[in-house]
């Protein structure tokens, strides 16, 4: 599992408003297989049109690289660690480009500047 890749993976059993049942999802980072079996991951959904403006969404069109059948989103707001074993088949990958909009998504989300993450000391 690489960063960019797009698993089929189950999300169940969910609670509120969290995405649910087996969907596709981006690896963001496929974790240290040796030490911990987790990886960091932002869920796909079908596309919708009310999410044309919101920075939250990265729009996914259909081709044979990504392997997806219809236009989509990656809801980034809905970033998530999973257990390896939740993983399924491989659906494809998505572009160097798509991940840089996912992360900027993620540090807009979180209040990020990439700039502050680069500290003198560490937190204590």
């Amino acid at each position: 599992m690489k960063t960019g890749e797009i698993y089929w993976v189950n999300l169940d059993p969910t609670i509120g408003d969290e995405i649910k049942k087996k969907r596709p999802v981006v690896i963001l980072n496929a974790g240290h297989q040796k030490h911990l079996k987790l990886a960091i991951v932002v869920p796909i959904t079908g596309w919708n049109s009310q999410w044309d403006k919101n920075p939250f969404f990265v729009c996914l069109e259909p081709n044979s690289i990504s392997g997806l059948k219809k236009k989509s989103v990656v809801d980034c707001f809905q970033i998530r660690a999973i257990s390896h074993k939740r993983f399924a088949e491989k659906i494809g990958d998505i572009s160097k480009n798509d991940v840089a909009f996912i992360k900027n998504a993620i540090a807009l989300i979180l209040d990020i500047d990439p700039e502050d993450c680069v500290g003198d000391e560490p937190f204590v």
